[in-house]
């Protein structure tokens, strides 16, 4: 078994790690500080082709994979994980789901633009009374004609406040238990569309999220998103795959934590040694650097899987769930390390300890993805 990246995906990672230190590192702490996302950093990732990895040659992409996504979004997030969220909600979620779902039309109108960094995209699928449960939707889509009229809200939109367009779901069919749910593109401008609110969050403060209010939004039916009533098994496709790149983010952070953790315990003297020397700070760093490790197999291994085509749903559940948990975990450690330096605002110990809590959230909490696992465990 050949676990070493190839030649060019080494060549891949090292440039994308390049670009992260010197574009995304510098302003870091001041973005989380000021809450504004750096939406030009997206046409410079777009200019180098980290927008379009991913996607088909045929809409201005990289032909990319799984894998190879995993390597750019550990050392974004290494850099900066709030930034790094705006680009994860633009390319994983809505950017993903036009190019698997989308008609010709919509990927010109939308993928292709947003693959060179003209537009941005937003995913909404969280409401009030729906998140675990996205079959518990209260938005409606009303079919009039050959539009849709559309009214409801979705909660903690990432993105919503920069995007051109958003990826939303709808239910089109009430009388259809849990199944009646269809996908539309909403383009930002579209009238009766509003930002009712920015919501302000623990970490990942330069992504902007926010409640989407949509009043009476009509939109062509050439703008819904795949099959009628096939959103629910169109989201749960797209964030099976989401959660490998959700926990190579994941991964970025706790690589950003332990470096921290450990440059201070190599710099940091008490009593006359550097308290790296101190076996109970050097086993806390071993047992660190072996979950980093360990996250980072579990998740190329399920990148490996989907990119060949095999069955990847419980492995990247088991990435996910990991690797978020294992970043949590790794972020307390290295604040605690640090001591009163780690505590200051001015530390990233402490960005990082806020940023990694969100992962264990989004794109299935680790309590639901447990339960998935479970049943592909025929439990």
């Amino acid at each position: 078994m050949d676990f070493a990246l190839t030649e060019e995906q080494e060549s891949f990672r090292r440039a994308a790690g390049a670009f992260a230190e010197k574009e995304i590192a510098p302003i870091a702490a001041e973005r989380d500080e000021s809450n504004v996302y750096p939406v030009e950093l997206l046409k410079q990732m777009a200019d180098v082709g980290y927008l379009g990895l991913k996607f088909s040659s045929d809409y201005g992409g990289g032909d990319g994979g799984n894998l190879d996504a995993t390597l750019l979004f550990e050392e974004l997030a290494t850099a900066s994980a709030g930034i790094t969220l705006g680009v994860y909600c633009h390319v994983v979620l809505a950017l993903t789901a036009i190019a698997r779902i989308g008609s010709e039309e919509q990927k010109q109108r939308y993928l292709a633009p947003g693959i060179r960094g003209e537009q941005i995209g937003a995913f909404g699928s969280t409401e009030a009374g729906a998140g675990s449960d996205i079959t518990a939707i209260a938005t409606r889509a009303t079919r009039d004609g050959d539009d849709y009229v559309l009214n409801g809200a979705k909660l903690f939109c990432t993105n919503s406040p920069i995007a051109d367009f958003i990826v939303l779901s709808a239910v089109t069919a009430p009388e259809k238990s849990g199944g009646g749910i269809s996908l539309f593109i909403v383009d930002r401008s579209t009238p009766g569309l509003s930002i009712s609110r920015v919501i302000k969050t623990l970490g990942m403060h330069p992504a902007q999220t926010a409640e989407v209010v949509l009043e009476n939004v009509r939109v062509s039916k050439a703008n819904r998103l795949g099959e009628e009533n096939r959103g629910v098994p169109n989201m749960l496709t797209a964030f099976a795959e989401g959660r490998i790149i959700a926990a190579a983010f994941a991964i970025g952070i706790a690589r950003a934590a332990f470096d921290a953790a450990r440059k201070y315990a190599l710099e940091r003297e008490q009593f006359g040694q550097p308290i790296g020397k101190n076996q109970v700070i050097a086993h806390r760093l071993a047992d660190m650097d072996t979950e980093i490790q360990a996250a980072r197999w579990l998740t190329h291994y399920a990148a490996w899987l989907a990119d060949n085509n095999r069955p990847f749903i419980k492995e990247s559940s088991q990435a996910k769930v990991f690797a978020t948990e294992s970043a949590a975990k790794i972020a307390a450690q290295a604040m605690h390390i640090q001591g009163a330096y780690g505590y200051m605002i001015e530390s990233p110990a402490q960005r990082y300890y806020r940023d990694t809590h969100v992962l264990e959230i989004g794109e299935g909490t680790s309590e639901i993805l447990r339960n998935v696992i479970a049943k592909q465990l025929g439990l």
